[in-house]
Order: C-alpha cells, then structure tokens, then sequence
C-alpha cells in the first residue's frame, strides 16, 4: 500500500543539513515526504543562532512551531528528534509524544542507565534517568547511526534501526583524470577546534616538512584556530580555504590526495561518525582517522584507510608520529592511494550512498505512519 504524503518535523539541538540529506532526497523525489520542517529546541544554541544570524524573527519562529504541536493535531506529521542524552527537554518531548509519533535520531554509544554520571553528554543536578528510559520505550522508532549505538540502544527498545549518515555519489564523486603534478594534498574538512586533532596535524606538518618537499596541507573550515592557521602559512606548506558550501565541496575533495580526521576524545564526545570520511571516500581518497566510534565502523584498516590507534590523551607525540607515518605511506606510493580509493569508493555505494540510505528511511518512515493510523 502506497504510503499518505508525511510532514516532517526535525526537531535538533544543532542541526547540520548533512544529517537528514536522505531524508531532504526523499522529499524532492515528492513521493512519500510533503514537507520538511526544521526546528531547533535547545534555548542557548536558540540565542545563539538568533544573535548570530541577528535576525529575531529566527527565534520566534523556532518557538511557534515548539507549541504549535501542542496546541493542535496533524495527522500527517512524524516528528524526528535529535536529542543527546540525557537533556532536560525529554519531558517536552514525552508530552508530544502522547498525540504525535516520534522517531528518535541518535549516534551516542554509550548507553547505560545504571550509570549516574561518566557516560552522558548533558548531566544535571536532577537525574533524568527514568524520563528517559521512559521516553526510549514509547517513542516510535529509534534511528542508530552507527552499529554501536544500536547494540547499545536495543537492550532499551525493540523500535531500533540502524541507518547511517549518507552522500550524494553523484555529486561526490571521483576526478576523471589522474593528477600529472606535484605536491600532495592532505586535506582537512571540519570545525577548526583543538578536539578535531589541528595541532597534532599541524605538528604532524612540521614532520613531514623536514623529509617530504612535496606535501602540502589544506584546511576547510571555520573556528577559533582560523588565525593560528593564517599565521603558519609562511612556515608551513599550509593553505586555509575557509567556509566552503557543501555544493562546492566535492571539487575540493577531487583536487585532494589525502583526508585526515586526526580527532582527539574529551568529556562527552568523541568522533562519533565522521560524514567527511564517507565524502572523501565517495570521491576515491584514502583517508586516515582517530580509531574513534565512528571511524572504526567506516574505515577497514589498512584497505581503503587507516586508523590511528594511539591516544593523543596519553601519548601526544606518538599520535603526531602514526598521523605522519600514515601520511608519508601514502604520499609515497600512487598505486596504494589508488587502491584504497577505489575500494573506498565501492564501499560508499553499497553503504552510504543517499539512495541506499532514503530507502532504509523511507521504511521506517511508512511503518511509523501504518502503525499510527
């Protein structure tokens, strides 16, 4: 039975695109997705985000479609929620959850009620472990990102599926013709922050420098180290490209060589999927990246990239070696970048590829739907 048109609702704390762009695929494809509505819910990345944009009129239109579900009914709508554990707003959510379904978005691992504190990404005077287990059993579906969090998350619910994030392989996609000159580009996509492993890269650089005249690094990307970065440039074979649209990014990628995800844990995060990872991979690059949550289920070591087992958290130097060794590996030998992208590549079609990923969304989507008439 052909599934009613679904209005949906994405309810987040922070909301990258990048997240639901299968679910924006499926609403173009104008079959089974009406309309999307994007929502964010948490108050400070509210104010932050109105001050930023300094346009008011961004909040109060974020705060009329948090009470217009309570207010009234639609019989079309499906709500995604996006929420890390364990935030307060559980309780807003369990309330809508009694006349709306729900589907819950998550990519943490690491769930264990019997644990109070240590595991949890917001932690409050108020133990908010029950609404929570309370919520996890009565939502509609539960959306893993990774295989982790669905190990973890199925001792709580039997609702839970695992789709991860998606690419667009036909915008993502390799270069057709093999580059003819120097240097190597090791490129970094992401928030230019101290947890995304920068300054190991950058030390990483400095390495290389001494050994490899043709290496060189670019960064993509905004964030506090912008300036350190700018300084460098003179010392170091660095280039900042700063902000780039999605749309633009695969260009980018295809005049790279090398992706590298060089992440560092601290409390409450950790990378936990690295969509950079399945872009570049799209677009035929190895890459190499923390042996973290995400990563590990991406990346086969030592077949389409390599993961970086030391913990800059107890052995920074040795990090910033294994990130140059990596690096050095590659640069040096054409046909091991060539392999490794090539099967990169097949695995992002098999796995990864939007149309792949919409279709385990739509699923779940008219199973949520049939199951709430």
């Amino acid at each position: 039975m052909k599934a009613e048109k679904i209005h949906l609702k994405i309810f987040h704390e922070y909301g990258d695109p990048r997240y639901f762009s299968a679910l924006f695929f499926l609403k173009e494809r104008k079959d089974i997705i009406s309309n999307i509505e994007q929502i964010v819910f948490d108050p400070k990345i509210l104010v932050y985000k109105t001050l930023k944009k300094l346009d008011l009129s961004y909040m109060v239109k974020n705060i009329v479609s948090l009470f217009r579900p309570m207010l009234s009914y639609d019989k079309d709508a499906i709500n995604i929620v996006g929420m890390a554990p364990l935030h307060y707003f559980v309780y807003y959510f369990k309330r809508l959850n009694l006349k709306d379904p729900i589907v819950y978005f998550t990519s943490w691992p690491y769930w264990d009620f019997g644990k109070r504190y240590g595991c949890w990404v917001h932690e409050y005077p108020l133990d908010l472990r029950k609404p929570w287990m309370d919520f996890l059993k009565n939502v509609n579906a539960i959306i893993c990102v990774t295989k982790a969090s669905y190990q973890a998350l199925k001792r709580y619910s039997k609702k839970c599926f695992w789709i991860p994030h998606s690419v667009d392989t036909a915008l993502f996609k390799p270069r057709h013709k093999p580059k003819e000159h120097d240097p190597i580009v090791v490129l970094f996509v992401g928030r230019l922050v101290e947890e995304k492993g920068i300054l190991e890269l950058i030390d990483a650089a400095r390495e290389i420098k001494a050994c490899q005249k043709n290496v060189e690094f670019w960064f993509v990307g905004q964030g506090p180290l912008r300036s350190y970065l700018d300084k460098l440039k003179r010392q170091l074979p660095i280039r900042y490209l700063g902000h780039i649209d999605n749309t633009l990014l695969p260009k980018v990628y295809q005049e790279a060589d090398i992706l590298v995800l060089p992440s560092k844990r601290k409390r409450g995060w950790e990378e936990l999927f690295g969509i950079v990872l399945i872009e570049a991979m799209s677009c035929g690059l190895p890459v190499i990246a923390s042996n973290h949550v995400g990563p590990r289920e991406i990346i086969t070591h030592g077949c389409d990239g390599f993961l970086i087992q030391s913990d800059p958290n107890l052995d920074r130097t040795k990090f910033i070696e294994e990130i140059a060794k990596y690096i050095c590996l590659l640069a040096e030998n054409m046909d091991l970048r060539r392999e490794m992208g090539l099967r990169g590549r097949r695995k992002v079609e098999q796995l990864y590829d939007i149309k792949v990923v919409a279709e385990r969304w739509r699923e779940v989507l008219e199973r949520v739907m049939t199951k709430n008439k």
